[in-house]
């Protein structure tokens, strides 16, 4: 899977933009403030129709305009051209230049994986911020994912509201809890199996990088112990009812999980310096790759925003060699350590959101 072109129109500081990028190695250089992380931002967008930095699409609109526009050409198997309009009233999203109603046909034509210097905070974050990212990674290769996250959403949102209620009508929450179950269970063997497959790579990749032999696991931590899920959702729906009745919303369930991350059996969050951090957030992303490229069939392309300046000559190496020559990668940086060049890669100058010298 290749990026081949990315135009921007109003987007951050972005007044217009036409990019054609390399399938191999993209560098895009330039001081800080520049725009270079605006790009990897509006990649993002095109992949999951969402920013990973603001919640409120609208501002991604550059200052003083009614709206941004986003498209890119993408190549897998096919061409395929995608397009997001952000403005007042939402988004409109585009394939092949037919609009489309529902965000489950856009997200996953295109798979970006993404390492973000912001991405170190998710070991102290809540929870959700975790969970986040496993819906986020399960759904650009699942629609089945995708589909069963948002009913159970909607799901949940109902029975919460039923348990507000003065004299909430139990024959109906039956109906909910049944439904959730269902739903439930397709979520939980999902995320299962992500980790699973996951857990198999990251801990080679964390030794390379890291010049350790260090053990790193990631536990999930299901709402229910048991592998045959339907009896065990039921059982805890019906355990936690009268709780949820007393206290009025929803205590247990999918919406509660979380994951560990630890570091020869301690969590990382006590035992872990930021700099062994940075090397279990670098060596899961780079185990997210072969994860999409056997589930989707296509590599995804790797963004990597500021990431080699906080390593050291060898581990920028190691980074590099790890990535290889494989599929397309965009990286981000105020320029390119001498330690690091080498043939095939393109460099990309960036100022004040225009293009400084080289081909458009």
């Amino acid at each position: 899977m290749i990026i081949r072109n990315l135009r921007l129109r109003n987007f951050r500081n972005y007044a217009s933009l036409d990019l054609d990028l390399d399938p191999g190695l993209n560098w895009i250089t330039g001081q800080n403030a520049q725009g270079k992380t605006n790009l990897l931002e509006s990649m993002v967008c095109l992949s999951l129709t969402r920013s990973f930095r603001v919640n409120d699409d609208r501002k991604l609109i550059r200052s003083g305009c009614e709206f941004a526009d986003l498209s890119c050409a993408v190549e897998s198997s096919k061409e395929i051209h995608l397009r997001e309009v952000i403005h007042s009233g939402g988004k409109t999203l585009f394939i092949n230049r037919q609009a489309v109603t529902k965000t489950s046909e856009f997200i996953g034509i295109l798979n970006t994986v993404l390492f973000s210097p912001d991405d170190l905070g998710i070991f102290l974050d809540a929870p959700m911020a975790r969970r986040k990212l496993l819906d986020q990674e399960i759904t650009k290769v699942s629609s089945g994912y995708l589909y069963a996250l948002k009913h159970y959403r909607s799901l949940l949102k109902d029975r919460n509201a039923l348990l507000k209620q003065v004299s909430p009508d139990r024959s109906y929450l039956d109906v909910l809890d049944s439904q959730m179950i269902h739903e439930s269970e397709v979520i939980i063997q999902e995320r299962r199996e992500f980790l699973k497959r996951i857990n198999e790579r990251i801990q080679k990749i964390y030794q390379k990088l890291s010049l350790s032999s260090s053990e790193l696991i990631i536990q999930y931590q299901c709402c229910i112990k048991d592998e045959d899920c339907a009896s065990a959702l039921g059982r805890m729906f019906e355990t936690n009812r009268e709780r949820d009745l007393e206290f009025r919303m929803t205590g247990a369930g999918i919406h509660r999980e979380d994951i560990l991350f630890t570091l020869d059996g301690e969590n990382v969050i006590y035992g872990a310096s930021q700099g062994q951090k940075r090397m279990i957030l670098l060596a899961m992303k780079l185990a997210f790759i072969p994860y999409i490229e056997e589930t989707a069939g296509q590599r995804p392309v790797l963004l990597l925003d500021d990431v080699l300046s906080e390593l050291d000559e060898q581990r920028q190496k190691t980074l590099l060699e790890l990535i290889g020559r494989g599929g397309q990668c965009v990286i981000t940086g105020t320029g390119i350590p001498d330690s690091v060049k080498r043939e095939g890669f393109r460099e990309i100058r960036i100022d004040q959101g225009r293009l400084i010298g080289g081909r458009q």
